[in-house]
């Protein structure tokens, strides 16, 4: 007969394995659950979004892509402790990586004189008071949100959006102009990988205005430049572009934006293709790689006290809040709203 303690000994054995067990047993029903729900989550999103996969192999790879961003999204939303949400958006099958590739397109302003573009150093102590907030969508001088799609060139729509505001601000008229136009017509033959804010500017000023985008309909894809074959022009002349480094300023970003919509760069972190809603704030890192550029189209400060950049995207209408971002101002320039801003002027200016 086998000593009592031996017996206990055997029995506690048992017990634990047995624990063990039926904790592996329930991770493992949980995981899959969770993974059959995060399919049909994705068999939503693809209803919704219309996608198509090549066949199952791709299907199965973007499923897993799409799995990974909600696991993320909704780590993010249920954390709490941020200014801003998360959610799926026509993004959502897409790594960063990938996401990087397709959908953003700024270069740095290049360090040549080959186009008339004016370097400033700005400070705050140059300017006066500004009103406290501003929206150019009030004043009728920003038209809707549109969508450069999988052609990187950001750089083109930003440049078109600033030139549309500043000639409404100048003549009343309020003109949706060609980005096709600029997206043909300016660079080199790769413009739909990247191009320069203020190349897109001086081909604006030297085109004598830009074309009715009806007249001249984006395609998502670089074509021939035909500049010249559709008229009447539908712009007054704009004069050439200002190119100015702000090295963070706010202040003097917030002066200019007074005056007009302005483009600038920022970079487009992990969160930011996500965005949903709320003031937005990236990483401490965000603003070192410069790699898409936007429109800022105003300024303010919300309910709760928090300064905010009002930034106009070019990824469509399901993107944030119906294709706007609020981005966090007063930081010295989150994600580096603050480092290059790009603007034109009318003639004689």
């Amino acid at each position: 007969m086998a000593p009592i303690h031996s017996s206990r000994r055997l029995d506690g054995t048992l017990l634990a394995l047995l624990l063990v067990l039926v904790a592996a047993t329930a991770f493992v029903s949980a995981a899959a659950a969770g993974g059959e729900a995060l399919a049909a989550r994705h068999e939503q999103w693809m209803a919704k979004y219309g996608r198509v996969y090549t066949d199952a192999a791709e299907k199965l790879r973007r499923q897993e892509v799409f799995a990974a961003n909600a696991r993320h999204i909704d780590a993010v939303n249920r954390a709490g402790n941020r200014t801003y949400t998360l959610g799926l958006n026509q993004f959502s099958d897409l790594t960063n990586e990938e996401f990087v590739e397709k959908h953003l397109g700024y270069r740095h302003q290049r360090g040549d004189e080959s186009t008339p573009v004016a370097a400033v150093n700005m400070s705050m102590a140059q300017f006066e008071s500004t009103p406290d907030s501003v929206d150019w969508r009030a004043q009728g001088a920003v038209t809707q949100i549109k969508d450069q799609a999988a052609c990187s060139c950001c750089w083109a729509f930003a440049a078109v959006a600033a030139t549309e505001g500043l000639v409404q601000i100048a003549t009343g008229n309020l003109i949706s102009m060609s980005e096709q136009q600029v997206l043909d017509c300016t660079g080199g033959p790769s413009n739909c990988d990247s191009g320069y804010v203020n190349d897109a500017l001086s081909y604006i000023a030297k085109s004598g205005g830009l074309q009715q985008e009806a007249a001249y309909a984006y395609i998502g894809q670089q074509g021939a430049c035909r500049g010249g074959d559709v008229s009447p022009n539908s712009a007054a002349a704009v004069g050439a572009p200002r190119f100015v480094s702000l090295n963070g300023d706010e202040g003097a970003l917030q002066e200019l934006v007074a005056s007009q919509p302005v483009a600038v760069g920022v970079e487009a972190d992990l969160d930011f293709h996500h965005y949903t809603s709320g003031v937005y704030t990236g990483s401490s890192s965000c603003g070192h790689n410069l790699n898409h550029a936007v429109t800022v189209v105003g300024y303010g400060t919300d309910g709760g006290g928090q300064e905010y950049w009002l930034v106009k995207n070019q990824w469509g209408t399901g993107w944030g809040e119906g294709g706007y971002m609020r981005l966090t101002r007063g930081n010295g320039g989150n994600c580096g709203m603050a480092t290059f801003a790009y603007y034109p002027t009318m003639d004689g200016s």
